[in-house]
């Protein structure tokens, strides 16, 4: 029961910060059900909202997992500055994270590319490394790892009494 209230909780703040952040209300919330003690969908569509500032928010309704089709052209047009230094790398298989001879690391040490934008291009490398993985692949470890939690589950319980 606690996990459905979070899990409500967290998506009336999802509604509430889209209202907040667009200074208008976009999306309506619903009361939680009484009997369930779940929230209610009230939208059945996706929505594009763009914000003063130039931000812009995307609302996925039932949707679990955003992911990243096809990164190869929009990496390296974003993260221009490191691809083109990358080609400099000692290793062709380079990663950029700790190999010796990277000449992306040492550009960052040397204040050529800024260390945020480095930070960003990590993180949409691993994800992008994630979806590339096939569903049957993710499916797979979303189980073992479902029944490594379920056996560790079982020994502390065992090592209770």
């Amino acid at each position: 029961m606690e996990r459905n209230i979070r899990r409500n909780n967290n998506k009336f703040f999802k509604v509430a910060l889209l209202n907040n952040l667009s200074g208008r209300t976009i999306m309506r919330t619903d009361a939680i059900s009484q009997s369930t003690n779940k929230g209610r969908h009230v939208t059945s569509y996706m929505e594009l909202i763009v914000l003063e500032n130039g931000g812009i928010l995307i609302d996925n309704p039932g949707m679990r997992e955003v992911g990243i089709v096809d990164t190869a052209f929009g990496l390296e047009t974003t993260f221009d500055i490191i691809f083109r230094i990358s080609k400099k790398c000692k290793f062709k298989d380079c990663t950029h994270t700790r190999e010796t001879g990277c000449s992306v690391l040492e550009a960052i040490e040397k204040g050529e590319i800024n260390k945020n934008s480095y930070e960003n291009y990590l993180k949409i490398e691993k994800g992008k490394t994630h979806f590339e993985s096939s569903v049957v692949e993710r499916r797979k470890k979303d189980k073992d790892f479902g029944k490594m939690v379920k056996n560790i589950k079982k020994d502390i319980s065992k090592n209770k009494y």
